[in-house]
């Protein structure tokens, strides 16, 4: 077994699911039913994509030398397909929050908090992880100013969306989560652009001060970051769906069994592009998130609870896949020993790496999401 072979991946969505059921069963988190359960569990798939593509690269890189994922399409979609779609669940979700709070004033100061709440604290925790390990190779030892080190934490504290810093000097910060943060700009960009979006949804624009924070929040992320387009049209492609299912009927004259089939046709058709960098991709894209935001199953996989489950540790099961990969692969066996192996003992390594991602990210989410979530919840009932 090679790390870019389709069984690889196969494996480690078993192994995934396997310890979500035990944790199901033994820990079970309180899962709302409702009409985006869907999207829940289609979640559970995406984080674990993220996951497979950065298992794939560094089996490429140690194995072949080169971090070049070309080679396999399907690898190069495992992510990119993954945050294409979390970014069009993030507009489907709050396009759709628009549209429900039409005909009333929307609460800008709640959705503000919630979205600090909701990403802050575990981007935060995932910092000090990246933190003490950087500290740590460099044998507790500042190789900056403590000025430098400071303004380095500084930028990474603000998601890195004005400048991505090393820390301490050595380059190793955006290898320990693999710089996946990089997606987390886009959110960012996305929940500031909302002010200016419904002015084209509601009927009761938002005030001048949320107008201005949109503005400059915009030009200031277009003047540091290089945009790329398709991303974009990946949020545009998320509130699809939102328009259709409010606007049209269509869907509900459509057999589940054909929307099922549809949408692992466009599966196939997704993984003869090598990147998302193509319109006609990012339209495959779509329609298959078009499919399960109005309610397609997919034969009923996507509403196992289990997958609903590691839907819901998502978030840290991202932000902390490539910090696990980085301390086994550095501490556990160094990279000299990582080369030397053989692919299928590679394979095994990744693999005993899954289960322990999967209970770090449960308990992650359980003692660090949820609690915030909470608090951000209860201070939004107190403005």
């Amino acid at each position: 077994m090679y790390p870019l072979d389709p069984l690889f991946a196969v494996v480690i969505y078993i192994i995934a699911f396997a310890v979500g059921y035990v944790l199901q069963k033994s820990y079970k988190l309180t899962q709302a039913r409702g009409r985006y359960e869907c999207i829940d569990g289609m979640r559970g798939f995406l984080a674990l994509g993220v996951f497979i593509h950065h298992s794939g690269a560094w089996g490429q890189n140690f194995l072949a030398g080169t971090w070049d994922l070309s080679v396999s399409n399907l690898y190069n979609q495992f992510g990119q397909t993954s945050v294409a779609l979390f970014f069009m669940i993030t507009s489907f979700l709050f396009v759709s929050k628009l549209f429900d709070s039409q005909g009333k004033q929307f609460n800008w100061n709640s959705f503000f908090i919630s979205r600090v709440f909701r990403l802050v604290p575990m981007f935060y925790f995932s910092i000090i992880l990246i933190v003490v390990t950087v500290m740590y190779i460099s044998n507790w030892k500042l190789n900056v100013s403590l000025a430098d080190f400071f303004v380095s934490l500084f930028h990474w504290c603000f998601f890195t969306i004005y400048s991505t810093a090393d820390v301490n000097g050595i380059g190793y910060a955006s290898m320990v989560n693999g710089g996946v943060q990089w997606s987390l700009w886009y959110e960012w960009l996305f929940y500031f652009s909302l002010p200016l979006l419904s002015i084209l949804i509601l009927k009761k624009i938002p005030g001048i001060q949320y107008i201005v924070l949109s503005v400059v929040f915009i030009i200031i992320f277009f003047i540091a970051r290089d945009i790329k387009a398709y991303h974009i049209y990946c949020f545009i492609g998320g509130a699809v769906p939102v328009l259709l299912l409010r606007f049209t009927s269509f869907h509900t004259k459509i057999k589940e069994v054909y929307k099922s089939i549809l949408l692992l046709l466009c599966l196939i058709l997704i993984v003869q592009f090598n990147t998302v960098d193509n319109i006609y991709c990012i339209l495959l894209i779509t329609l298959v998130f078009t499919l399960v935001a109005m309610g397609n199953s997919v034969f009923g996989i996507l509403k196992h609870p289990v997958l609903k489950l590691l839907g819901e540790i998502c978030y840290s099961t991202y932000l902390l896949h490539s910090i696990l990969l980085f301390l086994v692969f550095h501490f556990g066996f160094s990279f000299e020993k990582m080369r030397l192996m053989k692919p299928l003992e590679y394979c095994i390594v990744i693999f005993s790496i899954t289960p322990a991602l999967v209970i770090f990210s449960f308990f992650c989410y359980k003692y660090v999401e949820k609690p915030f979530i909470d608090k951000g919840k209860k201070m939004i009932r107190q403005v």
